[in-house]
């Protein structure tokens, strides 16, 4: 059996995992924690601090789907205590990785803001055809989700723009547009963000040419697509031998 401590036990993502978790024979939550205001609104139960479990031996990994800030907190208390350490949380910028790399070398770590096969490899359909759309096509990136998601763009648009930027790193990327705007240019992806509803996660890139116009799009449905994702995870860093940072294309060899 394997024993989880799911920080953000009580938000969309954490409950996810618990339930599925209810239902398996492999993997157990062993402690939830939460903040105590997130206690009170959920009236689910009495969340627990990190650091007062770390140390405990029915811990075999750390899970986190909580807000940045919070995030690198559990990190470096996780990798202090020689606990392995997953992460679905978005919204890290550039300092936040380089600071979330540089904690991974003293410990086990996966991270990423999607844990869903189909973006996997929708990603790897981007690169492909990002080689070859240069000068012929414009790039527009729509994603949309429930209307309690706090960050925007999403993570996942903001991975699928990087893969785009790889093949095309002297484009220009703008976050929508707003008033009277000049001739759309060739050389800029644009990013839009929707949201609203219970929406889980629809993300859509358009290659618009003349006479022709080229969409890849993936929704997710259900959370359980992500918490099966994060299962995967979890039993692949703990296969691990070696410290570092592992992601989605460690975990997925396609």
């Amino acid at each position: 059996m394997i024993n989880i401590a799911l920080c953000g036990g009580y938000g969309k993502m954490g409950r996810t995992i618990s339930e599925m978790c209810e239902g398996s024979d492999r993997f157990n939550v062993s402690y939830v924690i939460e903040t105590p205001e997130k206690c009170i609104l959920t009236d689910l139960g009495i969340g627990l601090r990190l650091n007062d479990v770390i140390d405990h031996d029915d811990i075999d990994v750390v899970v986190d789907f909580t807000s940045k800030r919070s995030s690198i907190e559990h990190l470096k208390i996780s990798i202090e205590n020689n606990k392995p350490f997953l992460t679905g949380t978005t919204g890290f910028d550039e300092k936040d990785m380089a600071e979330i790399k540089a904690v991974s070398e003293k410990g086990k770590v996966f991270y990423s803001p999607n844990f869903s096969l189909g973006i996997f490899i929708l990603g790897k359909m981007l690169k492909c055809v990002s080689e070859h759309i240069r000068d012929d096509y414009d790039i527009e990136l729509l994603e949309m989700h429930h209307n309690q998601k706090a960050d925007a763009p999403s993570g996942t648009a903001l991975k699928l723009r990087d893969i785009l930027l790889s093949n095309n790193p002297d484009y220009e990327v703008i976050y929508g547009r707003k008033g009277i705007y000049e001739p759309r240019k060739r050389d800029e992806i644009a990013i839009h963000t929707l949201r609203g509803g219970d929406v889980v996660g629809d993300h859509k890139i358009i290659f618009a040419g003349n006479g022709e116009r080229l969409e890849l799009s993936h929704k997710a449905s259900s959370r359980k697509t992500f918490g099966s994702g994060v299962l995967r995870a979890i039993d692949f860093l703990l296969e691990q031998k070696q410290n570092g940072l592992y992601l989605m294309e460690d975990l997925f060899k396609i």
